[in-house]
């Protein structure tokens, strides 16, 4: 649960709840810029609820709209993700920016889930 914690706030969720239950443990985490909550559940084996984790079992993936998928790919390396599908061009248009071709990324969190990092092209040099 700590593992998964630190990966979800190095994309800046903040913990707001962190809680117990008969059949486990669960942490909540907001974003401050758009209130988007995640919940991180763990439940104990033996419960009627705990399955052993198989990857693609769950949740398949999620994404989020950075502002450069290069830095935020090698930001969450750091912190224990693991590359996918390296950065790379999209070649299509990414909303919610229609008038330009973006750049995606596949990272999986501590515990396999993939977070797709979408965002604008890659800046090529300097602007003029």
């Amino acid at each position: 649960m700590d593992r998964s914690t630190r990966f979800y706030r190095a994309l800046g969720f903040r913990q707001t709840i962190r809680g117990k239950t008969p059949i486990g443990e669960f942490v909540q985490l907001e974003h401050p810029n758009n209130g988007f909550t995640l919940e991180l559940s763990q439940f104990r084996p033996g419960t009627s609820i705990w399955e052993r984790y198989r990857s693609g079992s769950e949740m398949d993936h999620f994404g989020f709209w950075v502002d450069d998928v290069d830095t935020w790919t090698r930001k969450l390396l750091r912190v224990g993700g693991q590359t996918k599908i390296s950065p790379y061009d999209t070649g299509v248009v990414i909303p919610p920016r229609p008038a330009f071709k973006g750049r995606a990324a596949y990272v999986a969190d501590p515990d396999g889930i993939w977070i797709e990092l979408m965002g604008p092209p890659k800046r090529r040099g300097r602007p003029k």
